[in-house]
């Protein structure tokens, strides 16, 4: 690819970055992120922008349970809990760009309705990358090579960004019953129905010895179905990792403290009459400390907490099992790349 070729696509990615951005009347992605076990700075819930090396592969397993808040008026029928297994297969195609499946499978539980489960809608994503940096003496903006993905210390001071593209296939489950026999509502159902397309920009950044600052933005929009249509989402993550401990080779090679803000904006649902529910979407910022221990560069574990820590939720007091009204969120990850 020729410069300038890069150059044009590097300024259309990030026109359509800042574009996403800036609509913050829809929204974005529930399981985009990807943050596998190599390279320094690298977050739980904020993607990574660093790809695949040409040949890799990745194994990548998340899990998150959610634990609602519960409140009398809601009596019988709060939800309980959720729980998400996110199942992820990458590959790099070349040092600069990497493929993803996302294989999803969700349990969720309603008091005295009793419990929604299945797969939901698989995703499929893929990632550029691509820096400002430093290339045989000059700075300039590259796609990837192997050293920047793998952390080499000439590469460590460089920004370095990935855009992402995602398409759902709506093969999740939609039509659970409860246990009176009636169907659940589509909150309840593990798949959409209908496909969902993303995009996702990323950046990262040493900015003092073992000390990273990364964000994304995402943006994720729903299509609708005959029995309605899911909000968007637009998210802003922010995480700062520091490094406490790196030795490249050994048995434990790595072991990160890791701080995060999450911001998430949810528009409206859409009923089958195409018509808003006034009693969903709103803003939430959660707060999320979490670990990540890397073995022998390859294996990754992470662990995070994710607290809400303000929400302005339309109509607040109509809405239980809505995102911002958790008690928290536990996310594990393990990840394996080879």
């Amino acid at each position: 690819m020729s410069k300038k070729n890069f150059r044009w696509i590097t300024m259309v990615s990030l026109f359509s970055l800042t574009i996403s951005g800036l609509v913050t009347s829809n929204a974005m992605a529930h399981h985009g992120a990807v943050s596998a076990a190599f390279g320094p700075g690298t977050p739980i819930e904020t993607s990574s922008p660093l790809t695949l090396v040409d040949g890799m592969w990745l194994l990548y397993e998340k899990f998150q349970y959610v634990s609602y808040e519960k409140y009398d008026r809601f009596e019988p029928e709060n939800i309980d809990s959720f729980t998400f297994y996110n199942t992820l297969l990458g590959y790099g195609v070349t040092d600069y760009l990497s493929a993803y499946v996302i294989v999803p499978y969700a349990v969720k539980d309603q008091d005295y309705f009793g419990t929604s489960e299945g797969f939901g809608d698989v995703e499929f994503l893929f990632q550029l990358g691509f820096k400002y940096g430093d290339r045989n003496g000059i700075t300039d903006w590259y796609l990837f090579d192997k050293d920047d993905s793998t952390g080499a210390d000439y590469t460590m001071d460089d920004l370095k960004c990935s855009i992402l593209a995602g398409l759902t296939i709506p093969n999740g489950t939609t039509t659970n019953k409860d246990d009176n026999g009636d169907t659940f509502d589509l909150g309840m159902q593990t798949g959409f129905g209908a496909p969902t397309f993303s995009i996702t920009g990323v950046v990262s950044k040493m900015v003092l010895p073992k000390f990273t600052l990364g964000a994304d933005t995402v943006f994720r929009t729903f299509t609708q179905t005959n029995e309605g249509k899911a909000a968007n989402e637009w998210r802003v993550n922010v995480a700062a990792v520091y490094d406490i401990y790196e030795k490249k080779g050994a048995w434990l090679s790595r072991f990160d403290i890791v701080g995060e803000a999450n911001y998430l904006h949810l528009t409206k649902d859409i009923d089958e009459n195409r018509i808003e529910d006034p009693a969903t979407g709103g803003d939430i910022l959660y707060l999320t400390p979490g670990i990540r221990v890397t073995f022998a560069d390859k294996l990754s574990l992470g662990a995070a907490v994710m607290f809400p820590s303000w929400t302005d939720l339309n109509q607040k007091d109509e809405q239980q099992g809505a995102e911002g009204l958790e008690d928290y969120r536990l996310s594990t990850t393990v990840s394996y790349s080879f």
